[in-house]
């Protein structure tokens, strides 16, 4: 099998594993194994932990297969590229830290659980969703801001193109896989969001609502902002 397949292949299983975290299914049996404060506790911080070493994990394995070469940028070129990766990714950063890097990362949640304080949003969701800054633009800006990283890219062979082209896909489908979720959590509220911002390319075009918070239909819970 050439190495640019497994290197597919190999992502979307991490994919996979990623996605099943974040089912129903999965939450339901680790609620009931951790207990309700226990999950909302340790969920996060769990599935940061996890999807840091797989990944992790899957980087170490595909630098040692073998590559075709394809070609790199030079001069001018190779640092502009450079330029608008190193844009996306600080962008990236300050949309964590908008949100609460944290809160994003688990380590609130954690921190709450230990010390026996009462825990923010139910594990998976928060009790608001952010909808300011680069939110008003776009429901998914870091999204959009990886995306953008990925292809910057100076260098490409075919494994590296593989690795791009799977996570470019996943971002997209685990968009709509977020948006699914976040309806059920937030309902017409999130709805009437969706309407009027684009998922991951903005309007400029289009005045964006000075709209602040968008509060759960069914969670009496504040104070926390969406994860991702």
């Amino acid at each position: 099998m050439p190495s640019s397949v497994q290197v597919f292949l190999g992502f979307a299983a991490y994919a996979v594993v990623h996605s099943a975290l974040l089912t129903e299914g999965v939450r339901s049996v680790l609620e009931a194994v951790l207990g309700a404060r226990g999950f909302r506790g340790l969920y996060r911080i769990g599935f940061t932990v996890q999807a840091v070493v797989l990944l992790a994990g899957y980087v170490v394995w595909i630098a040692h297969l073998p590559d075709a070469q394809w070609g790199e940028a030079e001069g001018l070129f190779a640092w502009v590229l450079w330029g608008v990766k190193g844009a996306a990714l600080l962008f990236i950063l300050g949309c964590v830290s908008q949100i609460g890097s944290a809160e994003f990362l688990g380590w609130a949640q954690f921190r709450a659980w230990r010390r026996g304080e009462a825990i923010e949003g139910d594990g998976v969701e928060s009790g608001r969703l952010e909808v300011s800054g680069p939110y008003r633009f776009v429901r998914h800006p870091m999204y959009g801001a990886l995306l953008v990283a990925l292809w910057a890219e100076p260098h490409w062979s075919a494994n590296r193109f593989a690795f791009v082209l799977a996570a470019s896909l996943y971002l997209w489908a685990g968009s709509l896989h977020e948006e699914r979720r976040l309806t059920r959590f937030y309902g017409q509220a999130y709805l009437e969001y969706m309407a009027r911002t684009p998922r991951m390319v903005p309007d400029l075009r289009r005045r964006q609502p000075l709209l602040r918070i968008l509060r759960p239909r069914h969670s009496p819970i504040r104070g926390q902002r969406k994860k991702r």
